[in-house]
C-alpha cells in the first residue's frame, strides 16, 4: 500500500537459551497442532437449510447493475490510492429477512434460509437481532461447498454477526437450537444485509513487474521463508458499505505456558471491537508451486472474529487475539530493540498486495529492503522513530500489504507496513520510494503486558482495575466493551482474599464475580470461578504472577454471562 504523503488513522525453531519475561526480544514457535481449532463440526445430514429455503427469501441483482454506484465509488477510491483497500460492497436487501423454522431429527429448533445474488464471487451474510440460546450450531454453506461451522462468539458489540464467507452467488445459512433450551417467543435472527467480495483473480494472475511471487522463494534467500508463510494471513473486514483487504501475521509471546493467538496488524486496518468481530483471515492463501496455480478463497482454512487487544495512531499497531487458528501455524517472534535496525539493515516481507486496484488481491508476495536512515524520501506524518524508512530491493508492495509484517532474517517482527513516500508512492515497483512502518519498538509499550507477562515475581500490585488474590500470588484484571469502541479497564472490588467483583458504568453496579481457590489439596490445581450478571463483552485476564502462566475467558456481546469452573486453570502448587 502507498501513500503520498500518509495520513493515518491509523516443534520449536532456533531460538536460543529461553529469554525472561521481561525480554525485549523473543523468537518464533511452531504451533503445537493440539492448540489449533478442532475440526469443524460436520452439518446436519439432511442439510435443513435447502429443505426449510428451497427457494431464496431474498435475491438481488448483479452488483453492475443493482449497485453500480457502489461498486463506482469503491474502484476510485482503490485508484486513488486510498488505504485500506475495499474488496467488497455490502449491498441491503430489498426487505428484512426472518429465517424460517423448523424441527431436526433429532427435535432440535433449527432456521434455515437461502440468499441468491446474481453474479457474486463471494458473499457473507450479516445476521442482527440475534436472539439464540447459548450453545447454538451455525452453518453457513454453498452448493457444492462444504459448510463453515461457527458460534456465537463472533457476535460483535452491537449484538450482530457477519458469517464467514462463501464462493459463489448462492448462500445457505442453517442454524440448530442445543437440545432443550428455552426458547423466548422472539428467538432467531434477521438478515438485511450481505457482503459481496468484487476482488477475484482471474486465470492465469496478471503480476506487477517487480512482484516476485512467495513460493518462488527458497530458503537460500531467507532460511525460514517456510515458517514465514504459515504465519501470514490476508485479512478481510467489513466497515459498512464496505469491505476493506489488509494483511498481518501471528506473533509469539515469552510465556512458554500458554499459546495465545495473538495477531499483528496495522491501526489504519482495524482500530475497534467492532471491525475485529467481522474479521476473516484467510490462511496459506498462495501459489502450489513457483508461479503456479492459485486456490480459490473457499478452499482455505480461515479464522473468523478476534478480540481487539491494543491499537494506537503513533505508530499505526494493532493487535488482536483470534478466536482460533487451524492447525500448520507459526507465532513470528519480534524484536524490540531499536539497536536491532540500525542503517543497513535487511528486511523481509511477505504481504498479499492488489497491484490492479479494483480487480483481484495476490497470493503472497515476497519483497526485500534495506533500512535507510537519509537519503531517501520522508514524510512529516509519519516520524522516525516511531516508524521504520526503508527501500525496497526486490519485489514490492501494493494496497492490500497494509499491516503486513517486516521481519528481520530469524523471523523477529521489527514492523507492520503503513504505507509509503516519495514521488510515485502509488507505484509498488518504484524503488525511488520508501517503505513506512510502525516500528515496533515504538508500539512495544502498549504491547508489553501481554506479548512479556510479567513472570516470577510471586507478588502483585492492587489497583483500581487490579485485583490481587490467593495471597496476592493472582492478578486479575477485566476489559469490557459495550458500544464498539477500544475496550476499556473493568473497576474492582475485593471481598475476600480468594474473591472480589467487577463494575463497569457505576461502582453500585456489580457485574461479574471472579474467584482463585487454592485446590492443590484436591487435584494439585488454582481452580478459577467466574459468574456475571451481565451480557456485556467481557475479557478476564488471570497471571500467575509466581510463574507467569496465564488464562484468559472471554464472554461475547449480547450473550449471558457464561460461568467459568475452570478445575484446571494453573498446576504450578503450591
Amino acid at each position: 500500500m502507498k501513500a503520498q504523503c500518509i495520513a493515518l488513522s491509523v516443534s520449536l525453531l532456533a531460538l536460543g537459551p529461553v529469554l525472561p519475561a521481561t525480554a525485549q526480544s523473543v523468537g518464533p514457535e511452531i504451533v503445537p497442532d493440539f492448540f489449533a481449532a478442532p475440526a469443524e463440526s460436520a452439518p446436519p445430514p439432511l442439510r435443513l437449510a435447502e429443505s426449510l429455503a428451497p427457494q431464496p427469501e431474498t435475491s438481488l441483482r448483479a452488483a453492475e447493475v443493482g449497485a453500480r454506484d457502489a461498486l463506482e465509488a469503491l474502484q476510485a477510491w482503490n485508484r486513488a490510492g486510498h488505504l485500506p483497500l475495499r474488496a467488497g460492497l455490502v449491498r441491503t436487501l430489498p426487505s428484512r429477512v426472518k429465517a424460517r423454522t423448523g424441527v431436526s431429527p433429532a427435535g432440535n429448533r433449527v432456521w434455515g434460509m437461502r440468499v441468491d445474488v446474481e453474479g457474486a464471487q463471494r458473499l457473507r451474510l450479516h445476521l442482527t437481532q440475534v436472539s439464540l440460546p447459548a450453545g447454538s450450531r451455525l452453518w453457513i454453506y454453498a452448493p457444492g461447498e462444504e459448510a463453515r461451522a461457527f458460534g456465537l462468539d463472533l457476535l460483535g458489540p452491537a449484538g450482530d454477526l457477519w458469517t464467514p464467507s462463501v464462493t459463489g452467488s448462492v448462500a445457505f445459512l442453517e442454524v440448530e437450537a442445543p437440545a432443550n433450551a428455552a426458547l423466548p417467543a422472539d428467538s432467531g435472527f434477521t438478515v438485511e444485509e450481505i457482503m459481496e467480495g468484487v476482488l477475484a483473480p482471474p486465470a492465469p494472475l496478471r503480476i506487477a513487474e517487480c512482484l516476485i511471487d512467495g513460493t518462488c522463494v527458497s530458503s537460500a534467500t531467507l532460511a525460514n521463508i517456510a515458517d514465514y508463510r504459515k504465519a501470514v494471513g490476508q485479512l478481510d473486514f467489513v466497515i459498512a458499505p464496505f469491505e476493506y483487504l489488509c494483511s498481518g501475521a501471528l506473533v509469539n509471546d515469552t510465556d512458554s505456558s500458554t499459546m495465545i493467538p495473538y495477531f499483528l496488524t496495522a491501526n489504519h486496518c482495524i482500530d475497534s471491537q467492532s471491525i475485529a468481530s467481522t474479521l476473516e483471515v484467510f490462511w496459506d492463501y498462495k501459489t502450489a508451486s513457483c508461479d503456479g496455480s492459485t486456490p480459490g478463497l473457499g478452499s482455505l482454512p480461515r479464522s473468523n472474529g478476534a478480540t481487539l487487544i491494543a491499537t494506537g495512531e503513533s505508530s499505526d499497531f494493532t493487535l488482536l487475539r483470534l478466536t482460533s487458528i487451524p492447525s500448520g501455524r507459526v507465532l513470528l517472534g519480534w524484536n524490540a530493540n531499536t539497536s536491532a535496525v540500525p542503517n543497513g539493515t535487511t528486511l523481509y516481507r511477505l504481504s498479499h498486495p492488489a497491484p490492479f486496484d479494483d480487480e483481484y488481491a495476490l497470493p503472497q508476495q515476497f519483497s526485500r529492503g534495506m533500512v535507510r536512515t537519509s537519503g531517501v524520501p520522508f514524510c512529516s506524518d509519519a516520524p522516525r522513530p516511531d516508524f521504520l524508512y526503508s527501500q525496497l530491493n526486490q519485489g514490492g508492495t501494493f494496497g492490500g500489504s497494509s499491516g503486513s509484517p517486516v521481519v528481520l532474517s530469524n523471523l523477529q517482527i521489527v514492523g507492520q507496513l503503513t504505507g509509503g513516500c516519495g514521488d510515485n508512492p502509488d507505484d509498488g515497483c518504484d524503488y525511488g520510494n520508501s517503505e513506512i512502518d510502525g516500528a515496533f519498538s515504538a508500539s512495544y509499550p502498549s504491547l508489553q503486558a501481554f506479548l512479556s507477562p510479567t513472570t516470577g515475581s510471586g507478588s502483585c500490585t492492587p489497583g483500581a482495575d487490579t485485583l490481587c488474590l490467593n495471597n496476592g500470588r493472582f492478578r486479575v484484571k477485566a476489559t469490557f466493551n459495550a458500544s464498539g469502541a477500544q475496550p476499556a479497564n473493568a473497576q474492582v472490588v475485593k471481598l475476600t482474599d480468594e474473591t472480589g467483583y467487577l463494575w463497569f458504568f457505576s461502582a453500585g453496579n456489580v457485574e461479574a464475580v471472579v474467584k482463585v481457590l487454592n485446590a492443590c489439596g484436591l487435584n494439585n490445581h488454582y481452580w478459577v470461578f467466574a459468574g456475571g450478571l451481565t451480557n456485556v463483552h467481557t475479557v478476564i485476564t488471570v497471571t500467575d504472577t509466581k510463574t507467569g502462566a496465564q488464562k484468559i475467558y472471554t464472554n461475547p456481546q449480547n450473550t449471558a454471562f457464561q460461568p467459568v469452573q475452570d478445575t484446571s486453570a494453573f498446576a504450578t502448587c503450591p
